[in-house]
């Protein structure tokens, strides 16, 4: 047909429409698809193929037909605006064809409708071109959508027409037609539409629009969602309707049309202008596009207006994009990146605060304050920040430029911004590939980076079919696929070439964004790429603040910097600068005197007519009488006299509401007079500290551990107010930048004057006390600007020297007197900063003695011989000197070889001279000195590299002269001028007084700088003695603080060696610091000793910061000139305490060694002794402190260390000039070790000897110990010979060659003063980071076979990395790889292999298993498998692992085992910790299996921030993994050594038994209340609740519990204790009800921190399981064990039989059975043992061991109580007790029972029955209860044989102790008794032993057999007694023995009779002669025949 009718053809389904099932087709090979899709819009439908008729209008006529045959037109409408044959905008009438050809088609129309006979409303459509004629196209036979076009313009309605013609109604019948027609409208007389008189005319012209759902940007695609908001405002001449409304939407099976709008007016021109004025009003918002914007611009197109269209223009407008209007490009950038940002900031806070309320904590660095964007807008790319200055305030920044936004976010998710002086509301919606951002009613689109090679749906929809196969090729802007979207099919284009692979399948339903295929791109390179935009951003005009007043000023900086406190911090480049823009505003500002007058300018204005006029006039005159004075120095702000203002007046006010009126008004006023009343200044000081007390308050939140548990912390503080903590976290995650802020405001705040107001000190105080590096810069702000407080200032000392001066000159100021002078020469106060001035004085005479205090004060440590003053021609002043070198100088030897030939020996010469400039300098020349001193002042400000260069070229050009002079050094001292161009504040100068500047020359560096000693004065190099750092090359670091030298140390190393030894040392020498010279008091030494410390950790910090080496064995150096009068001893402490003080903070900065130099008088009078004081810490937990004094060895003449006091140091008979040593192996694993938080190996055995040491002192309080022994620990290492066999051996520390290291040590600990061994073993984490490989797997296993093999505890020490990974090096540099093509290896590739060579190589090595191959053309080796050299890469460590596991567990069960995890226990490492069982865990380390980094790649997301979150303290402690936590290794240590003090020594050993200090037959104070209780309480008492400073005791001995497994399943308490010294095992009940929280798992996002309750007395899983554990322990421990029973029972609730409560219920009773020792249950006063709770530690389950005792006051049965009564004493049951019991009941029931009752008599009884029942029944209760009561008793119990004793609790203690004594003597002889004969029953053994107590004590005695402490009296007696008197029990145990063994033999022969007579023969071998006869004789009395 299409071939027939010729292209281009229509394809047209009849029931199509409204744009559906009609489809253009221009070549046959498109026709068979397009054909199919209208198949698909229009399922059934018949089809047309059509002509197409080009470039004509689409007008349309309205008829109207009744039944009767008659037809009327309406006139017609023009529908020529369509878009893919949709109508898009209608008119009424149509204007385009002419009245008479319009008239014709009219008339066609009806005669068409006529001839068909039809009824009803109906449109003929006709296609009319521009020459007039016009073509059929259908009738409708419907009513159209734009049926009010006509309506409008005819006045019918049509709907109402149609249903009264439906009704039979005749058209002239119709009102409506009637009245178009002319005629009376009520009237019924027949019209003649034909030929009518008055034609009927269209009433002025009407345009409609529709409102659809379509994206005019892209090609008007429809998509669906929902709408926020729909306005529209109907008026007079426009309307409009709409099928949705606001929080509405279309779905995606809904037409894209949603609205109509309709506008009516005089004329085209009027309606149109009307409409656009509409569309402009109505305001959409929802998820998809609207055609509003795009209508708004087609109606004001010239062609439409001029009304010059065809059907085809909107399609060809679209072809070539005509757009709706666009915001300004900056503006909607600036929009859109807020709107992204804004949303990122959301999503970050909502997301942190859900984590937060779960209970799961993310990094801080999740809270977003810094957004970086990119938006493509029309191809160009614009990238973005976006920052938020404050809550509303954004900052945009791009390419260098930024503009400031305020922004408000509006409920309804939109944006209100001003910027650029305007204000816009703007919304966002994000698409799948891109960002619609509408400002006002304008809208842009912003593109994401797309990926084109990933096809994507562009809605949601179905996926009807693919136009291309699978894997087939498809060019760019060709179809690939079709979908249904809104019941129209659209096709997807490709937007690059290449092969398609599908994702999805046909019939798919999508939804937007989601992935539809793959493209494989023909050329990826080809792919466009947006072009960057590197324009700026247009400035705001934010001006306004310039010219503002200063408390407006002040108010918004104010503002900004609180928000920088709270976290809202610019990015770096922009923060520094505004900051400091910001603060210099603001104290600019403040100090501005008009600030509080404008403020109160302000409020005045505000309250005036407000407050009386009386009031108001005072204030005002106030106020201008401050005005008037304002540039007043003395001008104070009126606060005060304000204040007394409003008082007077409010004292004048009677009435209560009077007063309360005027304060409320007068509120800020007072507001205001209270902030000013301590003056500007004190405003000022207080704003400040406001800011600082801000930044503490966020900061000292977290300084206590890692961030986490802060969070936790944090949560907890805050319960319900997650916001807070949010907050908190917020602004700590900005601390480096509020750091530098807080600085800034602590230097304007004290820089101007150092003196501190009390508040201020206590705030700075604060600052110096946080710890966390994050707060170091402030800290040292702080601390810094509190020791400039202390400081004298400069221009006091300028004075007290000068005066001193001028007292010295005599009367006529020639000379001067030298004594005088003796007090600044000796005064031990820094006087070099003030001295050099006084070269320069008016008076000469000063400035000679200035000179020669300088030459005498420096060389004050050597001997001055001659000292002469003379002077140059100009008057310049030179002092020459000559001087000896001490001994000591290291100069002395070397000097002495050189210029022997013409000086004394060690004399010098030396010259000090001052010149005005360096030009009077070079000018002049002089004789030989070796020494010369050059005092320069120098007026400019030059730097010190500048000075440098000026001095060494002068040098350099004088070198000769130099030289031949024999000048050995040359001096520069340069007194500048102070510009202080760095120091604007107090503070500074304080610190960079006017110091003058060194630079020193020496003949033996070739007069170059030597750059050690610069700024140093030489003579003093010698008391810092820098010389002793020779093994060391050192850098000058540059100091803030002008007493200290730093250096950076790099140990000298061989050529070519790097240096891995770098340390600071930092060296001052301490002076006084007022010039009155006195005897420094030891206060004096102390402060300033710790004043230095604090200032030599400071300079450490901050030099820490600026190098990039890592340092270790940093050490401090101090000489205190002044002599100190005090006791040497004293100083230990002082220096120890001092230590301990800032231990952390010193071993953060890694300072191990210390030094002090001191001169001590012990008497006023005494002579000075040099005493010398070293510190070193190398292992982090044991401070060593040896003390030498220096004295000089007379044959040698050398100084030398020699030890002062008892102890004697490492360097006792060193010399004094020993150089430091530099680092060793040991040293440098040392601080590997410590860097990762973990002690040393090799310093565990010191580590268990000072654990040893204060375990000896610890334990004196509990026992009564004989004194330590001399030698406290021996230990021998363990190492692995070549046979793999254990070998004793004692070498270096570090001289292992595996990570494994192991000891046997002997201890001698309180308990076991005699020693017990113990084997240690420990990971070595330097060692391949502590993993396991074979040999360490097998030194483990070993070592702890020894431990089992001795029956003695083995301790293990885990600091590991779990089993070893590694590749086999020899291979991997040596393998090639064969590609599948060589020219491009993603092609992949086909194997590895070697080349015939390599493999020659390592074939012999056993690495690789290759097989032979011919490839490529060359002979290759392919690699199969990979073996590698060395042993331990892979699967054989882990069968090592496996073996150490199974060794672990045999040695749980067999001897005592512990752990401590100390850094962290990895995979097989956290195995054998919890093998080991008993595990103690340093707090900052964690027990993993795998870590947080790799679980991280697993999740595919940052989850766990930290492995700490893994298997830290709060994990493993809280599950009972870990039985305790301690703060450190040494701490841990300890533990283990406490634990141990209540474990048998080996196996076979008894408990050791301590003498308590605490009496066995004292009585127990503490009570169990009935009420809950801290059950600790009950074991080990408490401080007394009424008596201050008592103990009230508990069962145990003082001091002896320790509690294990605490926060694990916390309703039961277990734990060691010692009863009378003897070590016993303790499990109680906690009586309160505890809370169990589960924290959340962050990687399950669901996951919440839950909180359960657990009740008092009960059993739940976790509380039965810990029980059975710790029962598992003790025995294996040797321990009895006391369990202190008060359960209810078991909780059987659903959760906790899931959670296995039977299981482990079941373990109990396991642990109770296996038990090898005494084992006591007690029920308590006031307790409880019900139910389950008593089947699992009854007695029966081990009768051997186990007892049962009650106390009188406690309670034993089936149910409590209330609920026996439940079941076997029901309200019957009560009833008849009342009416056996109660009168009343009794006669009434008695009366009851008479026959002759009336009814009414009856009832009444009845009733009154019922009354008395109801009333006894309560107390009847109570009675039942009690009677069921005392069936539960003690007494009951005891009669029963189910408990041993009825107990007094307060006496308990003292009757089970002897009981357990006399329990563990019984079990010692059962154990004799029974190696003696195993075959006894216990209970055979127990009546033996009474029988022989009987028989030694005597019948009448056997009474006291019951009586414990007489029968452990009897026992210890028999057990001690010596070899002489044998004991009545050995001498039983050996007829025992005897018989025992005769019969074995007997029953032996008996069942082998055959071996009989062999044996005996075998055995009268070996028998004497004399028993042989014996035999002989009984064997021939046997044989006379027996009488029967």
């Amino acid at each position: 047909a299409a071939e027939d009718i010729g292209y281009p053809v229509m394809i047209k389904a009849s029931e199509g429409g409204g744009g559906k099932g009609i489809r253009k087709v221009n070549t046959a090979e498109d026709f068979p698809n397009l054909f199919r899709q209208v198949q698909t819009e229009v399922p059934g439908s018949p089809i047309f193929v059509m002509r197409l008729a080009k470039h004509a209008r689409h007008l349309e006529v309205q008829i109207l037909a009744d039944h009767y045959g008659n037809a009327i037109s309406l006139f017609g409408r023009d529908c020529s605006v369509q878009r893919r044959h949709q109508k898009i905008i209608e008119e009424a009438p149509a204007t385009i064809a002419t009245s008479s050809v319009f008239d014709n088609m009219e008339k066609c129309a009806v005669k068409l409708a006529k001839m068909v006979g039809y009824a009803s409303a109906g449109t003929v459509e006709y296609l009319y071109s521009q020459d007039g004629s016009f073509y059929f196209l259908e009738l409708n036979p419907r009513l159209q959508v734009e049926h009010p076009c006509t309506e409008m313009v005819a006045d019918v309605n049509l709907p109402s027409a149609q249903l009264q013609i439906a009704m039979g109604i005749p058209l002239h019948r119709i009102k409506d037609i009637r009245m178009l027609y002319g005629v009376a409208p009520w009237g019924d007389s027949p019209i003649d539409f034909e030929n009518s008189a008055n034609i009927p005319c269209p009433r002025g012209h009407v345009i409609a629009a529709r409102i659809t759902s379509e994206n005019p940007d892209e090609g008007f695609k429809p998509s669906s969602g929902t709408v926020q908001e729909l306005n529209f405002r109907s008026s007079k001449n426009v309307w409009g309707y709409f099928s949705v409304a606001a929080a509405g939407g279309l779905h995606e099976f809904a037409d894209s049309q949603f609205g109509h709008c309709f506008s009516w007016g005089e004329n085209r021109e009027e309606a149109i202008s009307n409409m656009v004025v509409a569309l402009k009003e109505l305001s959409i918002r929802g998820d998809f596009r609207t055609t509003v914007e795009y209508l708004i611009r087609l109606l004001e197109t010239e062609s439409f207006q001029q009304n010059s269209i065809d059907t085809g223009w909107l399609d060809r407008l679209i072809a070539e994009k005509v757009q709706a209007e666009r915001p300004d490009t900056m503006l909607g950038i600036v929009c859109g990146a807020l709107h992204v940002a804004d949303k990122s900031f959301r999503n970050s806070v909502s997301n942190f605060l859900h984590s937060l309320e779960r209970g799961q904590v993310l990094p801080a660095h999740t809270l977003l304050n810094t957004v970086d964007g990119e938006l493509i807008y029309e191809g160009v790319k614009y990238v973005l920040k976006v920052t938020r200055q404050s809550p509303n305030c954004y900052v945009v920044i791009m390419n260098n430029s930024f503009v400031e936004v305020d922004v408000h976010r509006l409920s309804d998710g939109g944006l209100l911004l001003s910027y650029h002086g305007s204000s816009y509301t703007s919304y966002m919606k994000e698409e799948v590939d891109r960002y619609r951002v509408t400002i006002g009613n304008k809208t842009c689109v912003f593109e994401k980076e797309n990926d084109p090679s990933l096809l994507r749906s562009p809605s949601a929809g179905k996926l009807i079919q693919y136009t291309v196969e699978d894997g087939g090729h498809v060019f760019a802007d060709h179809c690939f696929a079709e979908i249904e979207v809104m019941k129209m099919v659209m096709t997807l284009v490709a937007q690059a070439s290449g092969c398609i692979h599908y994702v999805k399948r046909p019939g798919a339903v999508l939804e937007p964004g989601c992935v539809i295929a793959k493209l494989q791109l023909d050329d990826p390179s080809r792919v466009q790429q947006a072009e960057l935009f590197t324009g700026p951003l247009v400035r705001n005009q934010s001006s306004a603040l310039q010219g503002e007043k200063p408390h407006r000023i002040f108010h918004y900086v104010l503002d900004n910097l609180g928000n920088v406190m709270n976290g809202f911090c610019l990015p770096e480049a922009y923060f520094d600068i505004k900051v400091k823009d910001w603060v210099e505003r603001l104290m600019q500002t403040l100090r501005d005197p008009s600030l509080p007058l404008l403020e109160l300018q302000d409020i005045m204005t505000s309250v005036s007519g407000r407050i009386p006029q009386a009031v108001e006039k005072a204030i005002r005159k106030e106020m201008a009488q401050y005005a008037s004075n304002i540039t007043s120095v003395l001008c104070q702000f009126p606060s005060q006299q304000i204040a007394n203002i409003l008082d007077s007046h409010a004292a004048t006010l009677n009435r209560k509401s009077e007063r309360e009126v005027f304060f409320m008004n007068t509120q800020s006023i007072v507001q205001l007079v209270q902030r000013y009343r301590s003056g500007i200044r004190g405003h000022m000081k207080a704003v400040v500290m406001d800011l600082l007390r801000q930044y503490l308050k966020v900061e000292i939140e977290f300084q206590q551990g890692h961030y986490e548990k802060c969070v936790f912390t944090l949560r907890e503080d805050h319960k319900g107010d997650m916001t807070t903590v949010l907050n908190y976290i917020f602004s700590h995650a900005q601390v480096t930048k509020k750091n530098l802020l807080v600085t800034m405001l602590i230097d304007q705040l004290c820089g101007r004057d150092p003196t501190l107001t009390d508040e201020l000190i206590t705030i700075l105080t604060e600052l110096t006390q946080l710890s966390k590096t994050t707060n170091a810069k402030v800290a040292l702000r702080a601390r810094q600007v509190l020791i400039a407080s202390h400081l004298p200032s400069y221009e006091l000392r300028h004075n007290q020297v000068e005066s001193i001066f001028l007292s010295a000159i005599d009367m006529y100021g020639h000379q001067f007197c030298i004594e005088n002078l003796q007090k600044l020469i000796l005064s031990e106060t820094s006087i070099f900063d003030v001295l050099p001035n006084f070269f320069y004085h008016s008076n000469q005479v000063v400035r000679m003695a200035a000179l020669e205090v300088y030459v005498r004060r420096a060389y004050i440590a050597y001997e001055l011989n001659s000292v002469q003053h003379r002077q140059l021609q100009d008057g310049t002043c030179i002092v020459e000197f000559q001087f000896m070198l001490p001994t000591s100088h290291p100069n002395s030897v070397s000097d002495v070889l050189l210029d022997a030939a013409f000086t004394p020996p060690c004399q010098r010469m030396g010259a000090m001279v001052a010149f005005r400039t360096f030009e009077d300098f070079v000018s002049t020349r002089d004789e030989p000195i070796h020494i010369l001193n050059v005092a320069i002042k120098i007026d400019n400000d030059t730097d010190d590299d500048a000075l440098v260069i000026m001095f060494g070229e002068f040098m350099h050009s004088m070198r000769s002269i130099l030289f031949d002079h024999g000048i050995r050094r040359l001096t520069f001292l340069v007194a500048q001028k102070d510009f202080r161009k760095q120091c604007n504040y107090e503070v500074d100068r304080r610190f960079h007084r006017e110091f003058p500047k060194f630079f020193t020359f020496r003949s033996r560096d070739k007069f170059q700088e030597d750059r050690i000693y610069r700024h140093l004065e030489p003579a003093l190099a010698f008391q810092l003695e820098l010389n002793r750092m020779r093994n060391f090359d050192l850098t000058a670091m540059p100091c803030a603080n002008h007493k200290m030298h730093l250096y950076l140390g790099a140990a000298k190393v061989e050529a070519g060696i790097e240096v891995t030894d770098y340390r600071f040392f930092v060296r001052a020498i301490i002076r006084h610091s007022d010039l009155v010279t006195k005897e420094a008091s030891f206060e004096y030494l102390q402060n300033e000793g710790e004043r230095l410390l604090l200032e030599a950790m400071d300079e450490l910090e901050v030099a820490f910061n600026n190098t990039n080496v890592r340092t270790d064995c940093n050490h401090i150096f101090l000489n205190f000139v002044p002599t100190v009068i005090m006791d040497p001893s004293k100083i230990e402490e002082s220096v120890r305490s001092m230590v301990m003080r800032y231990g952390s903070r010193l071993w953060k900065l890694r300072v191990l060694q210390a030094e002090l130099k001191i001169n001590i008088r012990l008497t006023p009078t005494g002579k000075a002794i040099p005493i010398r004081l070293f510190l070193t810490n190398e292992s982090g937990y044991y401070l060593d402190i040896s003390l030498y004094k220096e004295v000089t060895n007379s044959r040698t003449g050398q100084i030398m260390f020699q030890a002062y006091g008892d102890k004697q140091g490492p360097l006792h008979g060193m010399l004094i000039n020993t150089p430091y040593v530099t680092k060793d192996l040991l040293q440098s694993k040392r601080f590997q070790a410590q860097s990762l938080g973990t002690t040393y190996v090799y310093d565990l055995p010191e580590m268990f000897r000072q654990s040893l040491i204060k375990l000896w002192t610890s334990m004196e309080v509990q026992a009564y110990l004989p004194s330590p022994p001399e030698e406290l620990l021996t230990f021998t290492e363990l190492v692995l010979d070549s046979q793999g066999q254990l070998v004793q051996l004692n070498r270096l520390p570090g001289g292992n060659e595996i990570g494994m290291v192991a000891w046997k040590m002997h201890l001698k600990s309180p308990e076991c003063p005699d020693g017990r061994d113990i084997i240690v073993i420990s990971n070595d984490i330097t060692h391949k980071i502590g993993s396991f490989g074979p040999q360490e797997d097998l030194l483990f296993l070993r070592a702890s076979e020894l431990a089992r093999s001795k029956g003695i505890p083995r301790i293990y020490i885990a600091a590991n990395s779990g089993a070893r990974i590694g590749l086999a090096e020899e291979i991997r540099h040596m393998f090639h790889v064969a590609w599948e093509d060589p020219a491009d290896p993603y092609k992949g590739y086909k194997y590895l292999y070697l080349t015939p060579q390599d493999y020659k190589k390592v074939s012999a090595l056993n690495s690789v298993h290759c097989e032979h191959v011919e490839d490529e053309g060359e002979s290759r080796y392919k690699i199969t498998d990979i073996i590698g050299k060395e042993e331990g890469l892979g699967v054989e460590n882990l069968r090592g692992s496996g073996m150490i596991a199974g060794e672990s567990s045999l040695a749980y069960d067999e001897i005592i085992t512990m752990n401590l995890v100390t850094c962290r226990a990895i995979g097989i490492g956290a195995y054998l910790v919890r093998l080991g069982q008993r595990t103690i865990q340093v707090e900052n380390s964690h027990i993993i299996l795998t870590g947080a980094g790799a679980l991280n790649k697993v999740l595919g997301r940052e989850v766990y921030t930290s492995n700490n979150q893994l298997g830290g303290v709060q994990i493993m402690h809280n599950n009972g993994v870990t039985h305790t936590t301690v703060y450190d290794d040494f701490e841990g240590v300890v533990i283990i050594l406490q634990w141990l003090s209540y474990m048998p020594k080996n196996v076979s050993s008894s408990v050791p038994i301590l003498k308590p200090k605490d009496p066995i037959d004292r009585t127990i104070e503490f009570v169990p209340t009935k009420t809950p209780y801290d059950p600790r309480w009950m074991l080990a008492g408490r401080p007394h609740p009424t008596q201050k400073g008592q103990w009230q005791s508990g069962f145990f001995d003082y001091g002896s519990f320790m509690e294990i497994m605490q926060p694990w399943a916390q309703t039961v308490v277990v734990g060691r204790a010692r009863l009378g010294g003897i070590p016993v095992g303790v499990v109680a009940v906690e009586t309160r009800s505890v809370e169990l929280s589960i924290p959340a798992d962050p990687a399950n996002l669901d996951s919440e921190a839950k909180i359960i309750q657990q009740a008092g007395q009960v059993w739940f899983p976790d509380s039965a399981f810990k029980t059975a554990q710790a029962i598992k322990d003790l025995n294996r421990e040797g321990l009895p064990l006391m369990v202190f029973a008060n359960w209810r029972g078991f909780s059987g609730g659903m959760k906790d039989m899931y959670d296995q409560v039977l299981k482990f219920g079941a373990c109990i009773v396991d642990g109770l059975r296996e038990y090898r020792q005494p084992m006591l249950v007690y029920i308590p006063p006031n307790a409880e043992l019900r139910g389950g709770s008593w089947v699992v530690i009854d007695p029966t389950i081990n009768p051997r061991h186990m007892e049962m005792y009650a106390d009188k006051e406690s309670r034993g049965g089936v149910l409590e109580p209330e609920g026996t009564v439940e079941i076997k004493f029901r309200k019957k049951d009560l009833v008849k007790t009342m009416r056996r019991v109660d009168p009343v009941y009794m006669s009434l029931a008695e009366r009851l029972g008479t026959p002759e009752l009336s009814p009414g008599e009856r009832k009444e009884l009845e009733t009154k029955l019922k009354e008395r029942e109801e009333f006894l029944l309560p107390i009847y209760h109570q009675v039942a209860v009690r009677f069921a009561d005392l069936h539960d008793t003690p007494g009951r119990m005891q009669e029963k044989g189910v408990i041993t004793d009825i107990l007094d609790w307060p006496t308990s203690r003292t009757f089970f102790y002897w009981r357990l004594r006399r329990l563990l003597l019984e079990d010692t002889v059962k154990k004799k008794i029974l190696a003696a004969n195993p075959e006894l029953t216990d209970g055979q053994i127990q009546a033996m032993l009474r029988r022989w107590f009987v028989e030694a004590e005597g019948a009448v005695k056997a009474y006291l057999w019951d009586d414990n402490k007489d029968v452990v009296e009897w026992l210890e007696k028999q057990l001690l007694e010596e070899e002489g008197a044998r004991s009545v029990i050995d001498e039983n145990i050996k007829y025992i023995c005897r018989d025992y063994i005769l019969k074995q033999i007997r029953s032996l022969v008996q069942a082998n009779p055959e071996v009989a007579m062999d044996s005996i023969v075998h055995m009268t071998q070996h028998i004497s002669p004399t028993q042989r006869a014996e035999i002989v004789r009984i064997l021939s009395s046997m044989d006379a025949p027996a009488s029967t």
